[in-house]
């Protein structure tokens, strides 16, 4: 019974780190599915590219790959609009590959369905409750839930700083203006914003080139956060 505050206090911050992580993954994503679902991005994508607008077309089915990871016509179609730019896929990360199991919310609610299960089959099982075997099995199924939660949670993160070159862009080495470009960053491009000095971003491009361009464009996948009203 020593243990019994150990064991709850434990659980309680397993179930406040999960659901911190697993609901700041949820509000980055619920600002992307504020007005658009999977299918009305990947609509308008399609809309996009047959429109000759190839750096829309990417960001809709970026969009829509982000609420529908495991949608193959929504990566078939954004595929075929980088190649036909002669812009290279990009090469997602071995997590990032295997860990985008479901849609962000299911993922979400699995997670907190794991921790409170995991939690409460744990402690009841150091209570010595009657049935302890099925509350050991529930303990391990409620903690492998969470993992998988939070692992598809931290799979997402690169994502919050990813965006999409909506014009060409020369980048360069200082985020003033009129200083010699680098290099070009093509229109419809993905990349990694780095850093923000006013109104230039830092970003990192395919070939892992990093250069201050514009911050005009680009477009974030994940919108920014609406300042509150009033």
């Amino acid at each position: 019974m020593k243990r019994l505050p150990l064991m709850l206090g434990a659980t309680l911050a397993g179930i406040l780190l999960g659901s911190g992580i697993s609901s700041a993954k949820s509000a980055a994503i619920s600002r992307t599915n504020a007005v658009y679902s999977a299918p009305t991005l990947y609509n308008l994508g399609n809309q996009a590219a047959h429109a000759g607008k190839p750096a829309v077309a990417v960001l809709d089915y970026e969009r829509a790959r982000l609420l529908a990871p495991n949608d193959d016509d929504v990566r078939t179609n954004l595929r075929a609009v980088q190649e036909s730019e002669g812009i290279a896929p990009q090469t997602a990360n071995w997590l990032a590959r295997h860990d985008r199991l479901a849609a962000p919310n299911l993922m979400y609610w699995i997670g907190m369905l794991g921790l409170l299960l995991g939690g409460g089959g744990l402690l009841t099982y150091r209570l010595h409750v009657p049935g302890r075997k099925p509350l050991a099995a529930a303990a391990i199924i409620g903690a492998a839930m969470a993992v998988l939660s939070i692992g598809d949670a931290v799979a997402i993160i690169p994502t919050l700083n990813e965006a999409v070159v909506m014009r060409a862009s020369p980048a360069s080495a200082s985020p003033v203006d009129g200083a010699e470009p680098q290099f070009t960053v093509p229109a419809a491009e993905i990349v990694h914003i780095r850093d923000q000095h006013q109104r230039f971003l830092l970003i990192q491009d395919s070939q892992d080139r990093e250069g201050w361009i514009l911050g005009a464009n680009v477009t974030r996948v994940i919108p920014p956060q609406e300042p509150p009203s009033g």
